[in-house]
């Protein structure tokens, strides 16, 4: 299947729009309201002695959290599987295998000892990885009692990730055959390699960050730290969720780290294709969206917790 001139200035608008949509969305969760998820879901019983924020009636009911999180982030990996069966264009996905004298493609290629890998093929690969962990393995490993996520959420994010989802797999498969990866040293390969690396390295700050915080959630600071924080009133009850300050190496210099990985990881993607159009507009839309939510759950650590670390930023160390 080839793709139609029709398809691709419609891909090229649905990115050019989710890239003009960072904006509005950085300053609505920013300044005008926090998104209703985890810790920032406020109570549906409004304690106005409390101060606490009203449960707004269009948030919606809130549902278990594993299986929100599973609803909301699968729609990339369908999209991944449905385009590389069904959608895929071989001659964009796949290089020429010299090897055969037919027409045969393939993800690598070793011609006169000169390997070749399709980048498409690559970042596939990694879009695909990314959203195992976060539609299926990140969901079964929470805790049992984290907080339900509002309908408004599970639905909202759903939209996104449908719409990514079909940006990113549609453009690898069907538009730009990226230059394939080499052992060479030239610029343009030198930034794929790297984009890859920025991609990993993001990807392991993320997972180990969540995996600190679900420790954290769910056996308490323990060691030198368990003392320290043992009195405060962040100790749970079997009506509300405990929460303590988080350390780490990783969260040395930041709140959230892990909202820090997965922009790292977004650049990364970004850089490994050649800044293109569909993977530009998500890593800008990805910081749009999670800068807003670290920086009120950095302001949410300082209110809660009188001795916070006062060096710490929100997610860009020095600088949020």
């Amino acid at each position: 299947m080839v793709a139609t001139n029709e398809q691709v200035q419609l891909h090229t608008l649905l990115s050019q729009l989710i890239l003009v949509a960072s904006l509005p969305t950085y300053i609505v969760t920013r300044y005008l309201i926090v998104a209703p998820f985890g810790r920032h879901v406020p109570k549906q019983q409004h304690d106005k002695q409390k101060g606490q924020s009203k449960y707004h009636w269009w948030f919606g009911p809130s549902f278990n959290a594993r299986m929100s999180w599973f609803l909301f982030e699968s729609p990339n990996l369908i999209w991944s599987l449905y385009c590389c069966w069904y959608w895929c264009d071989p001659n964009i996905f796949f290089l020429d295998d010299p090897s055969e004298t037919s027409q045969k493609r393939t993800a690598i290629s070793l011609e006169n000892n000169h390997l070749q890998i399709s980048t498409n093929v690559i970042l596939m690969s990694l879009f695909a990885l990314h959203y195992i962990n976060r539609a299926i393995i990140y969901p079964l490993r929470m805790n049992s009692n984290s907080q339900k996520v509002p309908l408004l959420v599970t639905v909202s994010a759903s939209l996104i990730t449908i719409w990514n989802g079909y940006l990113q797999c549609f453009y690898l498969v069907q538009i730009e055959m990226l230059s394939p990866l080499t052992l060479s040293s030239s610029l343009d390969n030198i930034q794929r390699w790297a984009g890859i690396g920025i991609f990993f390295l993001g990807m392991g700050i993320n997972i180990h960050s969540d995996g600190v915080l679900r420790n954290l959630r769910r056996h308490g600071p323990t060691g030198k730290l368990k003392q320290k924080q043992v009195d405060l009133k962040q100790q749970a009850t079997k009506q509300q969720h405990a929460y303590y300050i988080p350390y780490s190496p990783f969260f040395t210099s930041v709140s959230c780290p892990n909202f820090a990985g997965e922009i790292f990881e977004w650049l990364g993607f970004s850089m490994a294709s050649q800044f293109s159009l569909p993977s530009v507009a998500f890593a800008v839309y990805t910081a749009s969206n999670l800068i807003p939510r670290a920086i009120a759950h950095h302001d949410w650590y300082k209110t809660k917790f009188d001795d916070y670390p006062v060096e710490r930023k929100a997610v860009i160390p020095f600088i949020i």
